[in-house]
């Protein structure tokens, strides 16, 4: 049941917004009255466990070809005994919300009925009248069940309920564990998807002709030349080994007279998701999230280049909410970055899907999980409401915009309703506001992540305003830190946290992981020059580089080379982080295992000429230089596990001891990030 009132025009005036606001003071003329005297769930310090539900939608307004609600007008939405939340035990909803079509710029305030006090925070800001905006909302239930929601905008409203708190001292299930945020999904390199392989090239003819077949030696040489790189000279033409088939047929010259393998099909490794495509994605035992034991999983979820207006949406693998019966990520044109935070069941195989609807690639950053049944009861990861505050103003504080490339620490303890200790994390809405070009805020715990390897609000240009909800893990010192690529200035607002003694990493249960130096990057002063790490080397004099070397070495059928005998030009690459195979060399890159950047900010800035030398071009240990497709090795570029990972999972063991190995041996430190990236891999040996 839901009930529309006007709220009277004493609120045509700007408002002073909590959760990314940048309106300016209110004038006194336009203040708003407060609600009824109700008292608010927001000021209790009553703990209360998540009920994770499937995704189901209990409000549209543009159902029934209805017009939008009036602006500043205000919708009392019934939520308890709707959509699986129940009518008594239920303190507060969880929904994600979202208001399209509006008349004016503004905002839309979602707060319990009969309690807390219209306009003085916001939820949901529009700055143009063409948006289309959602965002992850939890409130407390108020008077008869209700949450009421302050329309300033005059748009339809759309609310999809997503799972809801009730009071508990302690329990097993519906417990917070914070986690330091890990991409798990990225359809743009296909991290976290299936490689899709290129298509067939030629199969082996076997030894079905001889050079009677053929009546000239340039039909000879050109079908000797279409199976050779692949499989050989499998037809026996060339009877003394000079790549010189057929001799007795006339025209034969003296020389071999190579001719380029079959052109093969155009291949794209990295499409984008179709429209209507649907992304199964594993989360159990990925991030840090357990293989078993978990009931939902916080994620933040990014659509990126998107091929026009649409949607995605995420539900629990194998649940009963159909595809495209709700939204969490809302677009509104072509070429849109826009992100949200997502809490959704995990499926009972372990995974979510995400199903987009106009086309666009998704990245999706896990931040955390809700515990099952099956874990022990404890007092920690309960959520604990607070009246929202403001942590973080950089207009206000220090009065200058957070500088591209560096980062804002914050330590929200003892502040804004916190308690002084036992915070694990911070339920925060973060704004990023008068930027300076397109980039993203990142909210990461404190020295216990890498800068750049997840994102929680994106923007697409200067001079934007953009917000979302974010779960903020603590780190060292109990304290969240925001990284920005570029300028721009940051707000963060809190409404609630969860209880516990923050971060723990994994124990050391591999053997790899126990020599291992965790320590935060540097450079010690001294900038990464890729000149100054000379590699592709001929170390024994043969005329054969480095990287001919190991295309030599790594190659599954015997390799050809050039006149001279110094360039490999064929022969045929397993690719073992996608599975795939190649036979052009051009396709193939020889990856540093741990990239050159990474080692000199891991201790290798203090090393002289000879051992960068020697680390750029070592040979020794087999699996300190890889041979992998190009598109990939460009992917990773110099990414650590913590930001990138083989599409193949089955090499992810391999992959991490040998990291992990190189590292040891060059007594090369890892951060904490990257530690526990190492561990999650290392847990599929």
């Amino acid at each position: 049941m839901l009930t529309i009132r006007d709220a009277g025009t004493a609120f045509v005036a700007a408002l002073t917004l909590f959760a990314g606001t940048v309106a300016g003071p209110t004038p006194a003329a336009a203040s708003p009255q407060p609600r009824a005297a109700a008292a608010s769930a927001s000021t209790s310090t009553s703990t209360s466990k998540y009920v994770p539900l499937p995704p189901h939608r209990i409000l549209d307004t543009r159902e029934g070809g209805a017009a939008a609600p009036a602006a500043r007008s205000t919708l009392d939405l019934q939520v308890a005994g709707v959509g699986g939340v129940p009518g008594g035990a239920a303190t507060a909803v969880t929904l994600n919300v979202t208001v399209t079509q509006p008349r004016q710029v503004g905002f839309v305030q979602v707060l319990p009925t009969g309690s807390g006090e219209l306009g003085a925070s916001s939820n949901l800001n529009v700055y143009r009248t063409d948006q289309t905006v959602s965002n992850l909302v939890t409130v407390p239930i108020g008077e008869d069940g209700k949450v009421t929601l302050f329309n300033v905008v005059g748009g339809h409203l759309i609310a999809d309920v997503q799972g809801y708190f009730t009071g508990v001292d302690n329990s097993a299930e519906g417990r917070y564990t914070a986690l330091t945020p890990t991409r798990v999904l990225d359809s743009r390199d296909r991290t976290g998807m299936p490689p899709i392989p290129p298509p067939p090239g030629p199969t082996n003819p076997g030894d079905v002709v001889n050079c009677g077949n053929f009546a000239t030696w340039a039909a000879a040489n050109e079908w000797f030349w279409r199976y050779y790189d692949s499989f050989g000279d499998v037809a026996k033409l060339d009877g003394n080994g000079d790549l010189i088939p057929c001799e007795s047929l006339p025209g034969a010259p003296n020389h071999p007279v190579r001719l380029p393998p079959p052109a093969t099909p155009s291949h794209d490794p990295h499409p984008r998701p179709a429209p209507g495509e649907t992304i199964t994605l594993p989360v159990a035992g990925r991030a840090g999230v357990p293989a078993v034991g978990a009931s939902a999983v916080a994620m933040t979820v990014t659509a990126t280049d998107s091929a026009g207006p649409g949607f995605v949406q995420v539900v629990p693998t194998s649940g009963p909410t159909s595809l495209g019966s709700t939204s969490n990520v809302n677009l509104t044109a072509a070429g849109q970055t826009v992100a949200n935070l997502v809490i959704v069941p995990v499926g009972s195989d372990g995974s979510v899907q995400l199903y987009n609807s106009s086309g666009t690639d998704v990245i999706a950053d896990v931040v955390g999980y809700f515990t099952g049944p099956t874990a022990g009861t404890s007092t920690e990861g309960l959520f604990v409401p607070v009246t929202p505050g403001r942590l973080a103003d950089t207009r206000q504080s220090p009065g200058e915009a957070l500088a591209g490339g560096t980062q804002l620490t914050v330590d929200p303890q003892g502040r804004t309703g916190l308690p002084a200790s036992g915070v694990s994390a911070v339920f925060l809405n973060v704004t990023a506001t008068d930027t300076a070009a397109a980039g993203y805020l990142q909210v990461m715990p404190t020295g216990r992540a890498t800068p750049g390897s997840a994102s929680s609000v994106n923007f697409t240009g200067a001079g934007q305003t953009t917000a979302t909800s974010t779960i903020g893990t603590l780190g060292d010192h109990g304290q969240l830190s925001v990284h920005t690529p570029t300028t721009a200035h940051v707000i963060l607002d809190v409404s609630g946290y969860f209880t516990g003694a923050g971060y723990t990493p994994p124990p050391a249960t591999h053997p790899a992981l126990q020599s291992l130096t965790v320590a935060p990057q540097s450079d010690g002063g001294v900038a990464y020059d890729r000149r100054a790490w000379e590699h592709w080397i001929d170390a024994d004099g043969d005329c054969q580089d480095t990287r001919h070397e190991v295309l030599a070495a790594e190659s599954l059928v015997p390799v050809t080379y050039d006149g001279p005998g110094c360039n490999v030009t064929s022969g045929r690459w397993a690719d073992p982080y996608s599975g795939q195979t190649w036979t052009v060399p051009s396709d193939v890159d020889i990856d540093h295992m741990v990239p050159l950047a990474n080692a000199h900010k891991s201790g290798g800035w203090a090393w002289d000429a000879a051992t960068r030398r020697a680390y750029a071009n070592d040979l020794a240990y087999a699996g300190h230089l890889i041979a992998v497709e190009d598109n990939l090795n460009q992917s990773k570029s110099s990414r650590g596990p913590e930001e990138w990972k083989p599409p193949a999972t089955s090499y992810w063991c391999t992959y991490a001891t040998d990291w992990a190995t190189i590292k040891t041996t060059w007594s090369l430190t890892v951060t904490s990030a990257e530690y526990d990236a190492l561990a999650e891999m290392l847990a599929t040996c």
